[in-house]
């Protein structure tokens, strides 16, 4: 689990998630899927480790999530930097009450649910499924 500075094209970077969460889907699996991103999400809140991706202006800060075979990807906009947190789904919490809450490793971000829940609850219930079907798989195995 790690978070990672997306903003310009690095091949060792982008293999260090790749191994972490698996390689993205493949087009036909994101059609089958009925796609693999949420829309964007408005972020409210974050935990002390992560503050140094809170933004300095009192304007709105977004963030959306990916769907990977192993975990989700979470992209959290700064300015013109866009950091990716990686939360393998054996370590990945979310909380339904106030705010929608992703959890991982101690470390947290908390969405706003007013303004983009209903456009995001498939997306949510996909991640969950999924999340599901990880862990029964680890069982299994």
């Amino acid at each position: 689990m790690g978070l990672y500075n997306i903003s310009y094209k690095d091949k060792e970077r982008d293999e260090l998630i790749d191994a972490e969460m698996g390689t993205p889907y493949s087009l036909l699996s994101k059609i089958k899927l009925g796609g693999i991103g949420s829309r964007r999400l408005i972020i409210e809140n974050m935990s002390v480790n992560m503050s140094h991706l809170k933004s300095k202006v009192a304007d709105l800060q977004y963030g959306s999530i990916e769907l990977r075979p192993q975990g989700i990807i979470v992209h959290v906009n700064l300015g013109l930097d866009v950091f990716a947190w990686t939360i393998p789904f054996y370590r990945l919490s979310i909380y339904n009450g106030d705010f929608f809450t992703i959890h991982g490793n101690g470390d947290y971000l908390q969405f706003n649910k007013e303004k983009s829940w209903a456009e995001n609850n498939v997306f949510i219930k996909k991640m969950l499924r999924l999340k599901l079907e990880s862990s029964h798989s680890q069982i299994a195995s």
